[in-house]
């Protein structure tokens, strides 16, 4: 009988990442850095005072200073390479199922793609920010990249709960 592993006593991750998988989570890694370049180089052109929000039709309601936009890719940036590089360790995360020697690769893999795919969802999110603020557009890409975001968080989670059975 199988018993119930902590954290510090799961098993080695063995499992190799799949192509697919390694190659979403360098194009989201890259797309971090390039909506960061994106933002840097525009910076200089941009008005004292940009848009900070929108409201659900996509129209700024609320404004703040220039600088405001590197704080928001500061943080983008700094998430997406800290998710890019803790998708790598699946052993470390939470799960909502038990992990036992018999199903901890299998957890350990969909956890892995459920964070690549949060990652890539968040890249959508960030570049249609990035796309509103400096561009007046990018609506289509924010709600897509949320509704991708609340999709792999479920289908991550069925598949985790799954893959631990």
């Amino acid at each position: 009988m199988n018993a119930i592993l902590t954290k510090p006593q799961r098993p080695a991750r063995t499992y190799r990442t799949g192509p697919i998988t390694r190659g979403l989570r360098w194009i989201s890694v890259l797309a971090s850095l390039g909506t960061t370049a994106w933002i840097l180089v525009r910076y200089s052109s941009l008005p004292d005072t940009i848009a900070t929000h929108f409201d659900v039709s996509g129209q700024a309601d609320d404004w703040g200073p220039r600088w405001s936009i590197l704080v928001l890719a500061g943080v983008m940036l700094l998430m997406s390479l800290g998710i890019g590089a803790l998708s790598t360790r699946p052993r470390f995360f939470n799960y909502p199922s038990e992990i036992t020697a018999s199903n901890a690769q299998a957890v350990y893999r969909e956890g892995e793609r459920m964070l690549v795919w949060t990652l890539l969802a968040m890249q959508a999110i960030y570049l249609g920010i990035a796309w509103a603020t400096l561009e007046r557009g990018g609506g289509l890409l924010l709600v897509v990249g949320l509704m991708a975001l609340v999709g792999a968080s479920i289908l991550g989670i069925i598949r985790i709960v799954r893959a631990a059975r």
